[in-house]
């Protein structure tokens, strides 16, 4: 099959715009020392644009590789980056405002962009999620490379819901609501106590639960499974290579859940707790040992083409 003009795709040209953005505003970190909760304001615009620069690319590449037929690639693609736009667009004027995006409820115009946000986002994720039933339907693709591709769109979506835990209001915050005061609605901090110091540039909290930890890797290990399905795109079908792509998927949806029910407790993800610390060290074990397995297969050439 040829593939369509790239240069044509709604999601290529919403990924060279997030990279423009992106090039743009790191300036603006040295120029704008203005800063909301003790973080400079563009670092939070900066890092939605290189995470939706990246999810643009990745998923420009599954839609045009395995559906350039789908009759729904196009619409899937525009749906995808008008939502994304608008998340931006709108991350980027509260940054400029000196305001929070998310979680701030303040005024009507803050509580209209956060409404506005969270129902663009919805969209989004509906349209992700569109993409993982024509890709289980595709009889052409080799067995391996689907489930690839098919735990990759799962987990990723997986990362997008747990966004709506840090949307829910905080019981404090409804009692100031009742009382006519309204703040945040929200928070991606779980448990009691100083958030602390947060990770360089990311912001994640290291002392107290950050809901943020746990989305950002359901959304981003989708990269590795396409990755994975790129590598075993060229090789010889064997069932082992299925197997060892469902027991990757398995352990890093179980490492994302563990991160999430950590999370609820109120544990940061970066500090020492027997049973999750030890569980990570266990699933990275095993994991390692899958990749190794995978990686170190025979690289007998196919002559079939997938489309």
């Amino acid at each position: 099959m040829e593939y369509t003009n790239i240069k044509r795709q709604p999601l290529f040209w919403n990924g060279i715009s997030m990279v423009v953005l992106t090039i743009t505003m790191i300036p603006l970190l040295l120029l704008d020392t203005r800063t909301l909760l003790g973080v400079n304001l563009w670092i939070k615009p900066i890092k939605f644009t290189l995470s939706l620069g990246i999810y643009s690319f990745s998923t420009l590449w599954v839609l045009e590789r395995f559906l350039a037929d789908w009759k729904y690639n196009r619409i899937t693609q525009i749906a995808l980056t008008i939502t994304s736009a608008i998340e931006i667009i709108l991350i980027t004027m509260q940054a400029a405002r000196g305001e929070n995006s998310h979680f701030n409820v303040s005024s009507t115009w803050n509580q209209i962009v956060f409404s506005v946000m969270g129902t663009s986002i919805s969209i989004f994720w509906l349209f992700h999620l569109g993409m993982i039933l024509p890709i289980f339907k595709q009889k052409q693709i080799p067995k391996a490379v689907k489930e690839s591709l098919l735990w990759g769109l799962f987990i990723a979506g997986f990362g997008m819901i747990i966004g709506f835990f840090m949307t829910t209001p905080r019981p404090e915050q409804l009692e100031l609501m009742k009382q006519g005061i309204f703040q945040t609605s929200g928070s991606h901090n779980f448990g009691k106590g100083e958030v602390g110091q947060g990770l360089y540039f990311f912001g994640w909290s290291t002392v107290i639960g950050d809901m943020r930890v746990p989305h950002f890797f359901g959304m981003h290990v989708m990269q590795v499974f396409f990755v994975l399905a790129a590598f075993l795109m060229p090789l010889a079908e064997k069932k082992e290579h299925g197997m060892i792509i469902r027991l990757i998927g398995v352990f890093l949806l179980l490492m994302n859940g563990l991160m999430v029910v950590q999370t609820l407790m109120g544990y940061s993800i970066f500090s020492f707790h027997r049973f999750f610390t030890g569980s990570y060290g266990l699933i990275v074990l095993v994991l390692t040992t899958l990749f190794i397995r995978l990686f170190s297969s025979p690289k007998f050439s196919i002559t079939k083409v997938t489309t």
